[in-house]
Parts: structure tokens; sequence; C-alpha cells
């Protein structure tokens, strides 16, 4: 009997765009650090503009769009998903991402923070679940 090696945990951004999922990660062995967080080092609208020279997004503004982060605190050992309530209202897009990166469910934290808002939810005031 052959087994797969599981895959490193990973920590990294993601958008939602009608209705896909697009997640950009980094293994959590080459991630950035501050302190004692790591964390992906490529920004939401630096891999927005890339998206949209694809073809892949609409061209328009990065945060109009429902977004989210995920950085591990080394210090706790915890991970945590920060993200737009229009994903959190969503468990199989949350368990979309956590598998996709290959994410502990019992050692990831999940909540809001206003800079994950999504132009819809701005408009709408929206802040927390």
């Amino acid at each position: 009997m052959t087994s797969e090696k599981q895959k490193e945990p990973e920590v990294g951004i993601a958008y939602l765009v009608g209705g896909k999922l697009w997640i950009d990660a980094t293994p959590l062995a080459e991630a950035g650090n501050v302190g004692d967080l790591a964390f992906h080092c490529r920004g939401h609208e630096e891999y927005w503009r890339q998206l949209v020279e694809q073809g892949a997004v609409p061209n328009t503004e990065h945060d109009e769009f429902p977004r989210g982060r995920v950085s591990y605190d080394r210090q706790s050992g915890q991970f945590t998903l920060l993200a737009d309530l229009c994903i959190l209202r969503q468990k199989c897009l949350v368990s979309a991402i956590l598998s996709r990166m290959c994410l502990p469910v019992r050692r990831t934290k999940i909540g809001t923070d206003d800079i994950y808002r999504c132009g819809l939810c701005v408009r709408r005031g929206l802040l927390t679940c």
C-alpha cells in the first residue's frame, strides 16, 4: 500500500468571483514573517492585477469582490482565516479554503475584519456575522 505525502499547510489570500474561489498561497515553510506572524507575501491588489491580466476576473477595483487572508501565528500554533461575510456565510466556501490550503480545522480561527469587506457589504453596512 502506498501513501501520499500529506501536503503542508499554507498561508495565502483568496477571492470569490462569480461563485469561484481564486486562491494564491505559500507553503508555511516558505512564508514571510512579521514577528511571530507568518503570511503570504503577495497582496490582494497584486494578485487581482494578475487575474485581470489573465482574463479570469473583471477589470474592476480589487476590493469590489469578497476576499480573505490566512495567516499563521508561530507562537500560538494557530492559523487565522479573516474574510468577507459573503465567503464566511457559505460553509462550503470556508471548507474549500481550509481544504485547499491544508489547514487544520481545530487550529484555525475564523473571523471578519473591516479590511476584507466587498463593495456590496460596504454599501449595506455589514461588518460581522
